[in-house]
């Protein structure tokens, strides 16, 4: 005899959960399609002079849209289950799951956890699919609308480079063949003092050394000594490797997590400030609460009552959306200038909206 209620409230959650989806999906593709018919409209006069054909400009697109995604993921899920539930208080569904003694929260499990994944799915594309499409994105621009030639295939000429108690001076690195032309090398102590520099017409990365050739090493001991010595090959260990050099030229917006890390690793380790990188690192892993806490929002806004006007809570919602990212980017630009610590700039507006929320939550009439 207890089969049948304890189906119930499944049968309910699936349905709840069935149309959040509906909604929530509707909302994301609306969302996506304006954000990119903007940014096409934007950039139309640059495309049409390129002469892109459709397959280009579908390229295009295509690229453009994890980072739309990632944008407009947070408000789709908030406008989902405001409609959501808002129509079946319309339709006075959520009265008849009152009055059956149901708890009405009840419905919220399978919406929680939609939202869950969704920060999951969030997280992802901060971390990894945005930076990669970004990069994606910035060659197709250069090579397509500019014009310009492959990046590979451009030599870094004239450039210095701090490394680990080291200084490179380098005329030119060929990327193709991981070989420094006209290179010199400073080399120093943990006090930062000068003890050798080393200048070769050429080295060369051999796996995991790198091969210096024709050139001179000359070595400053203590007491103003100095000792020199010519070479015509010779194999010297340094911490640095071809593609620190190569990254020189990668955007901290196409580093996906793992480069983004040992960047800000990098910069720390050789006396460089790191707050804003460290900040947007940071950032990124925060934001995958967003989903959850507007989720919560959405319930706790059209579940106060049987009787609500679904443009009023939707107005109320998307007012709270945008003052959480507006209290989110003022803690984010405090903790850029060094006047708070990294973590609480990028969690404080996740706590305080998120207790904003529940106890919104808390007053929902069950």
């Amino acid at each position: 005899m207890n089969f049948f209620p304890s189906m119930r409230p499944r049968i309910l959650e699936a349905y709840v959960a069935r149309e959040f989806l509906k909604l929530t999906g509707l909302s994301l593709a609306t969302f996506v399609s304006i954000f990119i018919v903007v940014d096409f409209f934007e950039k139309i006069d640059r495309l049409v002079r390129a002469r892109l054909g459709v397959v280009d400009l579908l390229h295009y697109f295509l690229l453009k849209v994890p980072f739309s995604l990632s944008e407009v993921l947070p408000p789709a899920l908030l406008l989902g289950v405001m409609l959501c539930f808002g129509l079946m208080s319309r339709s006075h569904e959520t009265l008849a799951i009152r009055t059956s003694g149901l708890d009405i929260l009840r419905l919220a499990r399978p919406v929680i956890i939609i939202a869950i994944l969704a920060g999951v799915l969030l997280l992802f594309l901060k971390l990894y699919l945005v930076p990669w499409s970004q990069g994606r994105l910035n060659l197709f621009w250069e090579t397509k609308v500019e014009k310009k030639p492959l990046p590979s295939l451009l030599n870094m000429q004239h450039f210095w480079y701090k490394g680990d108690q080291v200084i490179y001076n380098i005329l030119l690195f060929r990327k193709d063949t991981q070989t420094l032309e006209g290179v010199n090398i400073y080399l120093f102590d943990r006090k930062f003092d000068l003890i050798q520099v080393i200048a070769a017409t050429r080295a060369q990365w051999q796996g995991d050394h790198w091969r210096f050739y024709q050139g001179f090493i000359q070595t400053l001991g203590h007491g103003g000594k100095e000792f020199g010595e010519k070479f015509q090959e010779r194999d010297v260990v340094l911490t640095e490797r071809p593609e620190d050099f190569s990254g020189l030229e990668k955007k901290v917006t196409e580093m996906d997590l793992t480069e983004l890390y040992h960047f800000v690793r990098r910069l720390e380790r050789d006396g460089y400030k790191s707050t804003s990188y460290r900040l947007d690192l940071y950032r990124r892993i925060s934001l995958a609460l967003t989903p959850i806490i507007l989720v919560i929002m959405g319930l706790a806004l059209t579940l106060r009552g049987e009787k609500i006007n679904i443009p009023v809570v939707v107005t109320m919602g998307l007012g709270l959306m945008f003052g959480y990212w507006l209290f989110f980017g003022f803690c984010v630009s405090f903790g850029e200038a060094g006047r708070w610590p990294i973590f609480w700039a990028v969690t404080m507006p996740h706590l305080g909206f998120g207790a904003v929320a529940l106890g919104l939550l808390r007053r929902v009439n069950r």
